[in-house]
C-alpha cells in the first residue's frame, strides 16, 4: 500500500530548528541536565492540567519527587531521548508507544492514561485559501512525523470527508511537535516560505488557535473516533521495573493533580495556574480547563481500555502496522506488555 507522499527535507528541518530555538524559553523553564540524578526527567509536548497541579500544589514533592519538565520538539526526538536515558518518563500519545512497541519491537510501555484526546481539532489557515476540509484536496497537512502521533486520527477525519492519503488526495508536511505546528499554522508558512494549510492540534494550542483570526476549527476528532486514548505516561520497561516506587509515586501525584483540578472549588486557582504554566490569557486558560477537566468525552482521566483499542484499530485501518494485530490481545496488561497497570493500581491503593 502506498502510505504517504511527503513534503520534507532540509528546509523544513531547519524551519523546525529555528522555531524551537526562538520559542523554547517563552514556553518553558530551563531544564536540569541529565547529570542531576535527583531529578526525574519528564519529556512532554505540553503541560497537562494534572501535571500543572501536581507541580503547583506540591503533590510531586509530597511524594518525594523532584520532576524536571523538558519540552520535546517531535516524537522522534522524544523517544530517542527516552531510549538514550536522557528522559525517564514521557507524556506522549498512546499511538506513539503502540507504533514503537509493535513495529520496531522497542520495549517501551504505557503506564497510565492522561487524557482521551483533549481539545484535538483539525485547524486550517483561511489566509491560505482553506475554509473547509474539501479545500484540503491537493494540499499538504502539517504533522509531527509520517507514521505516528495524530497522523491516523487526521486520516480518519479526512476519510470521513472523502479525502484519502493513500490515493494521493493530500500529502504530509513534516514540521514537528505541537508547539512547532501551532507556530507554523499561525504564521501560515514555514520560515522558508512553504505554505502551511492545516494540522491537528490539542490543548493548549487548539484553544489558542481559536483566537487567531486567520485560523479556523473545522473538525473535532471525537466526531470521528470516540473514545480515543490520547496522552499517556510512557517509560521503558527497564526503567519502570527498576523504579517501581518512583513510578507509583509519580502516577499518584498526577492523580492528585487531577483530583484537585476536578474539584469545582479550585476552578479559579487551576485556571490561573494554567495561564501561568502555558503563558496564555485567562480566557484561553479557561478554555483549556473546560476541554481538559469538564469535557468527559475527551478530557483528562484514567486510561480508557476501549479508547486504547480504538487507537490501535485506527492505526490498523490505515495501514500503520507491518503485520496485523489483535487490539484486545495487545492491550492486556502485563509486566512485559504494551500496557502495565501495576503502577496505576499501586498508586490508587496508596491514595486510598
Amino acid at each position: 500500500m502506498k502510505r504517504i507522499k511527503l513534503i520534507s527535507g532540509a528546509a523544513i528541518i531547519m524551519a523546525g530548528i529555528v522555531i524551537v530555538t526562538s520559542l523554547f524559553f517563552l514556553f518553558n523553564k530551563p531544564t536540569t541536565s541529565r547529570a542531576d540524578a535527583t531529578c526525574i526527567q519528564y519529556g512532554a509536548f505540553l503541560h497537562n492540567v494534572s501535571f500543572i497541579e501536581a507541580q503547583q500544589q506540591g503533590f510531586f514533592a509530597k511524594q518525594g519527587l523532584n520532576v524536571c519538565y523538558n519540552q520535546v520538539t517531535s516524537s522522534t526526538q522524544q523517544f530517542n531521548s527516552l531510549l538514550s536515558g536522557q528522559y525517564d518518563i514521557v507524556e506522549t500519545t498512546a499511538d506513539n508507544a503502540v507504533n514503537r512497541y509493535v513495529n520496531s519491537q522497542i520495549p517501551v510501555q504505557i503506564e497510565s492514561g492522561i487524557d482521551k484526546g483533549a481539545g484535538l481539532d483539525l485547524i486550517v489557515n483561511t489566509a491560505n485559501g482553506i475554509n473547509s476540509i474539501a479545500d484540503l484536496k491537493g494540499k499538504s497537512i502539517a504533522v509531527d512525523a509520517p507514521d505516528s502521533g495524530y497522523v491516523f486520527a487526521m486520516e480518519k477525519i479526512l476519510a470521513a470527508n472523502g479525502l484519502s492519503l493513500s490515493n494521493g488526495d493530500y500529502s504530509l508536511q513534516i514540521i514537528g511537535g505541537s508547539l512547532q505546528r501551532f507556530q507554523a499554522i499561525s504564521a501560515g508558512k514555514t520560515s522558508t516560505g512553504d505554505p502551511v494549510y492545516a494540522t491537528i492540534l490539542g490543548t493548549p494550542f487548539s484553544e489558542q488557535a481559536h483566537y487567531v483570526s486567520t485560523l479556523k476549527d473545522v473538525a473535532q476528532l471525537s466526531s470521528s473516533v470516540s473514545p480515543y486514548q490520547g496522552a499517556t505516561l510512557v517509560t521503558t520497561r527497564a526503567y519502570a521495573q527498576a523504579n517501581k516506587q518512583t513510578m507509583t509515586n509519580f502516577i499518584a501525584a498526577m492523580a492528585q493533580g487531577y483530583i484537585f483540578a476536578a474539584n469545582p472549588a479550585n476552578q479559579d486557582t487551576v485556571i490561573a495556574d494554567i495561564a501561568t504554566a502555558d503563558k496564555v490569557s485567562t480566557q484561553v486558560a479557561t478554555d483549556v480547563y473546560n476541554d481538559s477537566i469538564k469535557d468527559t468525552v475527551r478530557g483528562e482521566g484514567a486510561l480508557s481500555n476501549q479508547g486504547l483499542i480504538n487507537t490501535i484499530n485506527l492505526r490498523q485501518q490505515f495501514g500503520g502496522f507491518t503485520a496485523p494485530v489483535n487490539a484486545k490481545d495487545l492491550i492486556k496488561p502485563g509486566k512485559n506488555s504494551l500496557y502495565d497497570d501495576e503502577y496505576w493500581n499501586a498508586a490508587i491503593k496508596q491514595l486510598g
